[in-house]
């Protein structure tokens, strides 16, 4: 009877351990675990409950114990750590709503999508996972192209293009290995060719290949935009973490990779290579840095272009909301979906195009409560010469410009038109360099940002 007892006591506390610890997620990469969760929904991971109470827009709150947070979707933003875990945002309903093509939100079943890992391990091990680009030839990531995880079309005329999107994995720039043999393209992890489509894209240029992990069967990695002519791997081969697959030769225009982390209970086509994408740019990060906290960065002098195309610049546009791992951008909040601001380009200049209304008729569509905008570079505290380009390639403007409060002047100007305010000298206390914006409150002209660029006097 005593032996009973202990073995029902047993299995009632394996019972208790498993839903105190840890429910059962939606699926696993690596050590990080995904929950669908509707409004009002609680999972429970390291003993912990963690709850979700609303959404607005692409942020979510989120109660963990008696701590209440707010976390928007990491489209490019790093884990919060609290509580001895890792807690991110994946997905919501709201970002999937911002697309005509939901293939690539598959994972997303209820209001949001979460990750949670133990703050103790790396949410992929260092040892059986690589960074998709070999370092071999100095490949550095700056994590600034706009094409990023879940991103939404900024550029006006791709928009009109191409329809309202949400970029189906993230782009790696590698425009100065464009054609050549270098910054060698690599497997994550020992993982299976399970198919290799060449002679696709532009003129027959690029080829694409789909890897399907060993440890975790039903992971797939995507690499997209090699270079037909220096792929070196088949179908069906066994590769080992790091082995080489072949160099970038990317789309019409720009030299980058397309990468995506795919969960499907079967192989997908090339025609649904985009479909159920995780979003793992936290754990690329992690790849990359060796650490997912980040750290921030700091400037002393700069030169930043705002919009410009992909092909001149890396695809960074600097139009995306700040992120302290980056150390300057937009201050948006929970107000704009998109997370970011609208560009335009021309040739090879381009100007962040700023209005009342951003993203006007599309799903994005949002209205700043505020009559400016406000762009951040974080710096060491000091004295600063600052000035800006302002004006749009196709539409007059009007915009007041400050600098850490100090008027810069107020230009109004014609279709096409570009004009620099004058220099300013401004005192930086609190470390960030701040240009507000102001404009048009309604909203009958745009305001336009082509470059600022500052330096540390002393």
């Amino acid at each position: 009877m005593k032996k009973i007892f202990y073995i029902l006591l047993f299995f009632a506390g394996v019972v208790f351990s498993l839903e105190a610890q840890n429910s059962a997620p939606g699926f696993r990469w690596g050590n990080t675990w995904y929950f669908n969760l509707n409004e009002g929904e609680s999972v429970h991971f390291k003993n912990q409950e963690i709850k979700l109470l609303n959404l607005y827009n692409h942020f979510n709150r989120l109660k963990i114990e008696e701590d209440t947070i707010w976390l928007k979707v990491s489209r490019r933003t790093l884990p919060k750590m609290i509580g001895g875990m890792r807690i991110f945002v994946a997905d919501n309903k709201n970002v999937k709503d911002l697309t005509s093509d939901s293939l690539s939100h598959g994972l997303l079943s209820k209001d949001a999508l979460i990750c949670l890992s133990d703050f103790q391990e790396p949410m992929l091990d260092f040892n059986q996972y690589i960074f998709p680009v070999s370092f071999s030839d100095g490949f550095l990531w700056g994590v600034e192209e706009d094409s990023h995880m879940f991103s939404f079309e900024a550029d006006k005329q791709r928009r009109d293009a191409l329809g309202n999107y949400s970029h189906a994995g993230l782009d790696i720039d590698l425009q100065d290995a464009r054609g050549k043999e270098m910054h060698w393209l690599v497997a994550l992890e020992n993982s299976t060719v399970r198919w290799m489509k060449s002679d696709v894209g532009e003129a027959g240029k690029t080829a694409c290949v789909l890897l399907e992990s060993r440890s975790q069967p039903g992971i797939f990695y995507l690499y997209e935009y090699l270079n037909s002519e220096n792929v070196i791997v088949k179908e069906g081969q066994q590769l080992v973490r790091g082995e080489p697959l072949g160099t970038i030769w990317g789309d019409d225009t720009w030299g980058h990779l397309h990468f995506a982390v795919l969960k499907n209970d079967s192989v997908p086509e090339y025609s649904q290579r985009y479909k159920n994408v995780v979003n793992g740019f936290p754990q690329l990060y992690e790849l990359y840095f060796k650490q997912s906290s980040g750290y921030s960065k700091r400037f002393s002098k700069g030169r930043l272009y705002f919009g410009r195309p992909r092909h001149v610049n890396g695809n960074q546009k600097n139009l995306l909301a700040f992120e302290p791992y980056s150390g300057k951008g937009w201050l948006l909040e929970k107000w704009n979906p998109a997370d970011k601001v609208e560009g335009v380009a021309n040739g090879t200049e381009g100007n962040a195009r700023l209005g009342k209304v951003l993203f006007e008729g599309t799903p994005a569509q949002c209205r700043n409560p505020e009559n400016y905008y406000e762009y951040q570079i974080n710096v060491r505290n000091g004295t600063y010469r600052i000035r800006v380009k302002v004006g749009d390639l196709f539409l007059p403007t009007w915009q007041k410009i400050e600098f850490e409060g100090v008027t810069a002047g107020t230009l109004k100007l014609d279709a096409g038109g570009s004009e620099w305010t004058s220099e300013r000298i401004v005192q930086v206390n609190d470390g960030s360099l701040s240009v507000r914006i102001y404009i048009d409150k309604e909203n009958r002209q745009i305001a336009g940002l082509g470059e600022i660029v500052f330096q540390q006097a002393y």
